[in-house]
């Protein structure tokens, strides 16, 4: 259900020093609506039960494209410099440790997952923050509630494993020669406010002069990792800045900067937040992988094939295209974001039915890839919003954060169109009462 407010409206409670990009750009509407979407408990208990389990056989499918021979990693388009750094062990031994599903209902109220974004996850600030800002303001309870305490804590325990503080006990300071540090390029509002806000979360419960931000801009690697500005060496990092377009970051002497920046990592000179392998679940056509697993019938166990034949759309390769069906299936770039380059085809014909445009597609960073995967369509039913040029129809899209393997925050954002890009508004979500 939707609601509204009169006479105020919880935008103007946003702290935009904590979420800069709440209006963005020359975009004529601010990027939150107005009004929130109201669903009851067990709606969110079942996207964040779906995405728990999802998660699990997800994590399975990682390890089967890790043994898998070069040649076929290679189909999947992963870039080649990436391979060598696709199976080193981490502490959490997760292949992602802060990720996002992207779930669409169906007519039937039932979700389908159709990706999830675990390399550079964003959205963090509204789930976690801007959505209490919202519930408060509505008068209703926030299903995210508790979340971004949780989010502190996780954030504080990663702080602990890889770049404790050290005392040195002769002074009683606190030793920051290897600090975690967070980057991004400080230019892209929505980057820099996320970096920013995750940063500003751990540093609540560790001493300031060990966590700090750092631009991409004035990032170096050397033979001891990755070299700050002040001549220190970083312990660890949290990077939001997507790995298939760092591995082909170069110095301006020519040298490969992101193969160097991974083979220090692979030394162990720093640990790195997400790890490297967060890459195969972040292709689009990780998803026609896990189908194709799935249709064997040789790989899960009964359980895991009812999740997915209840949460997953029928998914494929490009090369599969033969086995695509009658009915409309959405045509992925594996590397695409933002709903760019992403078309609908009929199952029988192949040929083009809806093209998604968006306003800027160069402003998009994305690889450039001519490899797409194929996803089946949903017909998904209309939601109403707010914006501030007034009332509005369109299709959302709803997440779950994870916290390593566990579900967290909820989101949900809301397009004219039928499929999501960066015209889209984020929608914030309360629990009926």
């Amino acid at each position: 259900m939707m609601i509204t407010q009169e006479n105020k409206c919880y935008i103007d409670s946003i702290d935009k020093n904590i979420m800069p990009f709440v209006q963005y750009g020359d975009y004529p509407d601010r990027y939150p609506a107005l009004s929130a979407l109201t669903f009851n408990k067990y709606f969110f208990l079942e996207l964040k039960e779906a995405s728990r389990e999802l998660f699990s056989i997800f994590e399975k499918v990682v390890k089967i494209f890790q043994q898998a021979p070069k040649k076929f990693q290679a189909q999947m388009d992963i870039p080649f410099k990436l391979l060598p750094f696709l199976n080193i062990p981490n502490a959490l031994n997760l292949s992602t440790w802060l990720s996002r599903f992207d779930f669409v209902v169906d007519k039937n109220g039932d979700f389908k997952v159709i990706e999830i974004n675990s390399d550079t996850p964003c959205a963090i600030i509204e789930a976690y923050y801007a959505n209490q800002i919202a519930a408060d303001s509505f008068g209703y309870t926030n299903p995210n509630f508790g979340e971004e305490e949780h989010l502190t804590s996780f954030l504080y325990q990663l702080k602990q494993k890889f770049s404790p503080p050290k005392i040195n006990l002769s002074s009683g300071n606190f030793n920051s020669a290897h600090p975690f540090i967070f980057s991004c390029f400080e230019d892209y509002p929505e980057d820099f406010g996320t970096t920013k806000y995750l940063m500003e979360l751990m540093k609540i419960n560790s001493p300031a002069a060990d966590v700090e931000f750092v631009s991409f801009y004035d990032l170096q690697v050397d033979e001891g990792g990755i070299l700050l500005p002040d001549g220190r060496h970083a312990g660890a990092i949290y990077r939001l800045h997507p790995l298939e377009i760092l591995i082909e970051e170069t110095a301006t002497d020519g040298s490969d900067l992101g193969v160097l920046f991974l083979e220090k990592y692979a030394e162990g000179k720093f640990e790195m937040f997400n790890p490297p392998e967060a890459i195969i679940m972040q292709n689009k056509s990780f998803l026609a992988l896990v189908w194709q697993i799935y249709l064997s019938g040789k790989f899960f166990n009964p359980h895991e094939e009812k999740i997915i034949a209840r949460y997953m759309l029928p998914s494929f390769f490009e090369e599969d295209l033969n086995l695509l069906d009658g009915g409309e299936f959405i045509k992925k770039p594996i590397w695409g974001r933002e709903g760019r380059n992403i078309s609908i085809i009929d199952g029988a014909t192949k040929n083009t039915i809806y093209e998604h445009q968006i306003e800027d597609p160069d402003a998009v960073i994305c690889r450039d890839s001519n490899k797409f995967m194929y996803q089946k369509f949903v017909d998904t039913p209309q939601f109403e919003a707010v914006a501030d040029s007034g009332h509005l129809k369109g299709y959302i899209t709803l997440s779950c954060f994870m916290l390593g393997d566990k579900p967290s925050a909820v989101y949900c954002r809301l397009s004219p169109e039928k499929v999501i890009g960066t015209e889209a508004y984020f929608v914030p979500l309360l629990e009926e009462e």
